[in-house]
């Protein structure tokens, strides 16, 4: 996708069109899960690098249970990148923060010895997981949700393109309650449209939300129990969040729930334990 056909928050695409102007040597992209980080790294890329664009992810390697980036898929960059370029040459690594404990020392020289004409972009949904030496050599944007009348736009291109065209023949109370759950996210917005799995596990996760907001303490410390990743943990907090706002008006004191619940994502972001933070903030809410 080239970088006008996104549809971005406004103040989001003033600053990448500001970057774009002078792209610098490493760029670090942030924002929620579903904001499409990968695909505004892709486009941004081909616009500095054309064609010379290389994709890095996390993948299994030998045994591995968990996608990484390890410390080899680094060093394969050192090889790359050795030689002097004459064209501009775009390396993105996707979901930098899960690279293994030995890579960030690897990529670092990367950064500390910039070779002309080659641009890293790296895309991270917890960026509190980066070593600061990356974060301090890296400009970092972060990609904000869509809003208002771009929402709309949104969701109405995604609802009519033809990989989701049987999408529009869906109810319109489900379309709602798609909208409701991507909440300015275009690449959740995407996969709640053409994933059916992904869209029940989605909703349920939302009723987990609602029946920790609604629910009695024993349901709280039931949610505490049952969740036991990183991951599972900040989207059931960030979900709780958008019930809180949603039904401000119904809830004592929200503004507090609120700081309460911005505490929680950022000590879970940080890598704290997800037990103490969800009890804590079970105990407290």
């Amino acid at each position: 996708m080239n970088f006008d056909d996104l549809i971005l928050h406004q103040t989001t695409q003033k600053t990448l069109e500001n970057y774009l102007r002078q792209p610098t040597h490493a760029l670090l992209l942030t924002g929620e899960n579903g904001v499409g980080l990968g695909t505004i790294a892709q486009s941004l890329a081909h616009e500095i690098a054309g064609a010379n664009t290389l994709f890095i992810s996390p993948k299994l390697h030998n045994t591995q249970k968990t996608a990484t980036i390890n410390v080899e898929d680094i060093r394969n960059l050192h090889e790359l990148t050795r030689t002097q370029r004459a064209e501009n040459f775009a390396i993105i690594i996707d979901d930098a923060d899960k690279m293994t404990i030995d890579a960030p020392q690897a990529f670092l020289k990367l950064l500390e010895e910039p070779n002309a004409h080659i641009f890293y972009i790296l895309t991270s949904h917890i960026s509190a997981k980066l070593p600061l030496t990356i974060l301090s050599r890296a400009q970092e944007i972060k990609v904000l949700p869509t809003s208002g009348e771009i929402y709309e736009k949104v969701f109405d291109a995604i609802c009519h393109s033809e990989f989701s065209s049987e999408s529009t023949n869906k109810d319109k109370s489900r379309l709602a309650q798609i909208k409701f759950l991507a909440t300015g996210k275009p690449a959740e917005m995407t996969r709640l449209l053409t994933d059916e799995q992904y869209f029940r596990d989605s909703a349920a996760t939302m009723e987990t939300a609602k029946t920790f907001l609604q629910g009695s303490m024993a349901q709280r410390l039931k949610t505490v129990v049952t969740t036991t990743t990183h991951d599972d943990a900040l989207i059931l907090v960030q979900n709780i969040a958008k019930l809180v706002i949603l039904m401000a008006q119904k809830i004592k004191n929200p503004a507090e729930k609120l700081n309460l619940i911005s505490a929680t994502i950022e000590n879970l972001s940080a890598n704290g334990n997800v037990k103490t933070q969800l009890l804590n903030l079970a105990l407290n809410f």
